[in-house]
């Protein structure tokens, strides 16, 4: 894929942490788990840590739709699956498919009713910025470094978000959520029923059928609609798994 050489010692060192810290987090040892560790990197540092946030942030125009956390989970867990679609290909250009996709102002976002121009305007040119910086870098490291190494370099920004789409303990985090709404986790009730009574109940397309909802947490949570993953975003149920009752 690269022209992968020697490299100074403080990426060597870098690199080394990161595995060691990637290793802690059970990505080894999931099925292509390094893989989609590098694939939340990549959306994370292209994608998520941006002026994206600013436009997540900031205040509605007549211009810019709202910019709201489900369809921000919607988004981030879209792009992370074409991360992860990408780094599986040997086209040595990968990752510039990738900034295509991310750019695309014209592409009706999966489980949202917009697109990048309706939710960014305002902000298009410091993403686009942004997208073409880090994808610079990364096909930099790309080239330079042998491919797990550069699937270690890709991943080291998720460190420490390991509950999250994709990652190893994301199966865990779905079926506790789930265990919850079928009202067999009391424990979890009995710490955190008052917050999920402010939450309000979960939308009715996620209780109708639950084997349903949560093969799509697990597999393609955009399916869902950014209006339900409204309701999941931020939501205790899924930020971190409980053991079994």
């Amino acid at each position: 894929m690269g022209e992968s050489g020697p490299v100074g010692e403080d990426i060597q060192d870098a690199l080394d942490w990161a595995r060691q810290r990637l290793e802690e987090m059970g990505v080894f040892t999931a099925q292509d788990g390094l893989r989609w560790a590098a694939a939340h990197g990549l959306a994370l540092s292209v994608w998520r840590n941006g002026p994206v946030e600013d436009a997540h942030a900031s205040r509605l125009t007549s211009r810019r739709k709202a910019l709201r956390d489900g369809t921000m989970f919607a988004r981030n867990t879209w792009l992370t699956r074409q991360g992860f679609d990408v780094l599986g290909s040997d086209d040595q250009f990968r990752l510039y498919e990738l900034e295509d996709l991310v750019l695309d102002r014209d592409m009706m976002w999966p489980g949202c009713e917009g697109t990048l121009t309706d939710f960014g305007w305002g902000f298009l040119g410091e993403i686009k910025k942004q997208v073409k910086q880090r994808i610079d870098m990364f096909r930099h490291f790309e080239r330079i470094l042998p491919p797990d190494d550069f699937l270690v370099f890709a991943g080291a920004p998720r460190i420490g978000t390991h509950d999250h789409y994709g990652m190893p303990k994301w199966a865990a985090c779905v079926d506790a959520a789930i265990r919850w709404l079928r009202g067999e986790d009391e424990e979890f009730w009995h710490a955190r029923g008052d917050l999920m009574t402010r939450i309000g109940p979960a939308p009715a397309p996620v209780t109708a059928d639950l084997e349903t909802t949560r093969r799509l947490l697990l597999e393609s949570p955009w399916e869902l609609g950014a209006g339900i993953l409204e309701w999941f975003a931020w939501n205790p149920i899924l930020r971190s798994p409980r053991p079994t009752p």
